[in-house]
């Protein structure tokens, strides 16, 4: 009984996700049409857009990220395993953890947004 329910879990995951993209499509098709019967160009759908900004993956930001928290994740388990504290963690051990993994990762995120801020070319 439990898988059953375990599969219906993944089936909702996998159909919710095909039917944001559908329904992403679809009305992005309908938009286009509007445009088209305005008198739009279609040319200009397909065209490449010239960005400042090339994309790249932010693999810094990633890591500051997972680094935030593995190291949030390191704290906790040491907060909760300092002897004589063992008797009075049994409820919100698990908490601390959660909230020192949290609160890292918070801070590793806020640390990536200042290392890829772009630097200013002032003098």
């Amino acid at each position: 009984m439990e898988m059953i329910g375990i599969a219906f879990i993944w089936l909702g995951l996998f159909a919710a996700a095909f039917f944001a993209w559908y329904f992403f499509i679809q009305a992005r098709n309908k938009e286009r049409l509007a445009l088209i019967e305005k008198g739009a160009d279609a040319a200009n759908f397909f065209a490449k857009k010239e960005s400042k900004k090339r994309f790249s993956f932010p693999w810094m930001k990633f890591g500051l990220l997972l680094c935030g928290l593995g190291f949030g994740l390191g704290i906790g388990l040491f907060v909760i395993s300092l002897p004589g504290l063992e008797r009075s963690m049994e409820d919100v051990g698990p908490g601390i953890v959660f909230a020192t993994t949290f609160i890292f990762g918070g801070i590793g995120m806020m640390l990536s947004h200042y290392v890829d801020k772009p630097k200013s070319t002032e003098v």
